[in-house]
């Protein structure tokens, strides 16, 4: 299907960057990275379907704009399991934080920053805790 000039993405709505893609130039290479991690179709269209109903690319903890295309910036658009390893539920974040909250459910990554705030401004110390998706030192 051909598209005609002055059509509109698909997914946001945009004006689009070529007539033989559905999509405007963000979209596109959202699209291609989603493919590029092998996604399943239903994970593909959540993804697509938050870029509708928030009306761009935005951090899915925090908010935030995200970059598509620059991968240098520390809010470039990264892909999060939701909880580690599990392929099901995924969703966009930036780099900064997906680095941040790494092997952790976002209740550990919460509770860990509580217990850095209150150690460093109250001196407060802090409790050791098992972290359930701590994968980095298992054998």
């Amino acid at each position: 299907m051909r598209k005609k000039r002055g059509q509109k993405c698909s997914i946001c709505g945009r004006p689009g960057f070529s007539t033989q893609s559905p999509y405007c130039r963000e979209c596109s290479h959202f699209c291609a990275r989603m493919t590029n991690e092998r996604f399943s179709p239903k994970v593909q269209q959540d993804l697509k379907n938050d870029v509708r109903k928030r009306g761009g690319f935005f951090c899915h903890y925090t908010g935030m704009k995200l970059n598509v295309f620059t991968k240098s910036d520390p809010y470039f658009l990264e892909f999060d399991h939701v909880v580690p390893g599990n392929p099901r539920e995924i969703v966009m974040t930036s780099a900064w934080f997906n680095e941040l909250k790494g092997d952790l459910i976002l209740k550990e990554l919460k509770g860990s920053v509580v217990q850095l705030f209150n150690y460093w401004f109250k001196g407060i110390k802090i409790k050791k805790r098992k972290f359930r998706y701590w994968f980095r030192l298992n054998p």
